[in-house]
């Protein structure tokens, strides 16, 4: 970690995380889909990391909420629309992606998520994925309404609430829509689509600052070891007593669209919490000075290339496979299509990094002349103080 408080190993994790969403829709790995799962609790750990530290500085209420708000539009919403924006140029040129029209008003609120119940919804690769940005919107903003305007304790009595109960909801949103005639792959993606199901996801990632557990917690290397081995002996128990049986190193009993065993009521929780222990490894004041392989791995140059331009890779990627990979190669089977991995991810970073250079980083450049990340105070009055520094995040983050 550097002075300025940059945690080189989130951008790594970041790296794992879009790569795993690669490899899911290549076709290579089954259980590729956590990607989207931490993303999920790596963003809840930073964004109420961001909220929590707001939260303290004496500032006026309103001009909280309107920092937050225009950071994250700056990072997210330029890239997002200007994607829309090309879309919406091809169909009105040559009718693509031909169902445009038809989800335009989803896609354009951040909505898109809901239309997984529709009668005729269909899958089209050219923004099916914006589903889970259209949840990570939702919650930037809505949960500052509930951070900057509770109390302390209110808000962390409701968070671990929520983290309880989330699993339950799972459960009644499956018995809901198993009602209404849903069953298999469409029941799952209704259940996995659905904004409450991963609420405990942003949590859980953010009891981290909340509670002060990279503190609290001294020995985070044992509780992540722990948390490893429950999530592979439950992956196992699922695998071994589910009637469809794929290659177990691309399942690990976390297999895409399934409701055997009510999996979408347990497995996101385990993941979830399997994913902050690794997180809270890396940015624990009890691991810093030791060296580990993790944080090795992590900090790998690659990786933290990859990571810094996940969002990128995140918008571009399936377009890329479906229309270019799929469309010239037409691979059958994973031994065709892992040959063509690293190519595809190497075109896919190459795109992603130009938009970072020549597009986004113009807009993240307004973030801090507009509302500078700590505060009026970095205006030239003293900046408050910041209790624990492994929290601090780089712009890319905020």
């Amino acid at each position: 970690m550097s002075g300025s408080g940059y945690i080189k190993s989130l951008d790594g994790l970041r790296a794992m995380a879009i790569l795993l969403v690669l490899s899911l829709h290549t076709g290579v790995l089954h259980f590729g889909w956590i990607g989207v799962q931490l993303f999920f609790v790596l963003s809840g750990f930073l964004i109420t990391g961001i909220l929590w530290k707001e939260k303290a500085r004496e500032e006026p209420t309103w001009y909280k909420f309107k920092k937050f708000w225009v950071r994250r539009a700056l990072r997210i919403l330029p890239l997002y629309y200007g994607y829309l924006l090309v879309l919406g140029i091809t169909y009105l040129l040559f009718h693509f992606p031909d169902t445009y029209r038809t989800y335009m008003p989803w896609l354009f609120t951040y909505t898109y998520n809901f239309t997984r119940t529709l009668s005729e919804w269909t899958m089209d690769p050219s923004f099916a994925h914006l589903w889970s940005l259209a949840i990570e919107e939702q919650f930037y903003l809505f949960f500052p309404l509930i951070l900057f305007l509770a109390p302390p304790k209110v808000v962390k009595g409701f968070m671990i609430a929520v983290i309880v109960l989330t699993p339950l909801s799972r459960f009644l949103i499956g018995q809901h829509y198993t009602d209404l005639g849903f069953k298999g792959e469409t029941l799952s993606t209704i259940i996995y689509w659905n904004s409450f199901s991963h609420v405990d996801a942003f949590f859980i990632g953010g009891l981290i600052p909340v509670l002060a557990l990279d503190r609290r917690i001294k020995k985070p290397w044992t509780l992540l070891f722990g948390c490893l081995a429950f999530a592979l002996v439950l992956g196992a128990l699922n695998y071994f007593n589910h009637p469809d049986h794929s290659f177990y190193l691309v399942d690990l009993g976390y297999a895409f669209g399934q409701t055997t065993n009510f999996v979408y009521v347990w497995h996101y929780t385990v993941l979830n919490i399997l994913f902050a222990a690794t997180i809270l490894v890396l940015v624990s004041v009890h691991t810093q000075a030791q060296p580990s392989a993790l944080r090795r791995l992590w900090e790998n140059k690659w990786l933290v290339g990859i990571g810094k331009v996940s969002y990128g890779m995140y918008i571009y990627h399936w377009m890329i496979w479906f229309y270019l990979f799929e469309g010239v190669f037409k691979p059958v089977g994973v031994k065709w299509r892992l040959p063509l991995f690293i190519p595809y991810v190497i075109l896919v970073y190459i795109v992603s990094t130009l938009s970072f250079k020549y597009f986004e980083s113009f807009f993240i450049g307004l973030k801090d002349r507009w509302y500078p990340a700590g505060g009026k105070g970095d205006k030239g009055g003293k900046k408050p103080p910041v209790q624990n520094p492994n929290l601090k995040t780089p712009l890319e983050y905020e």
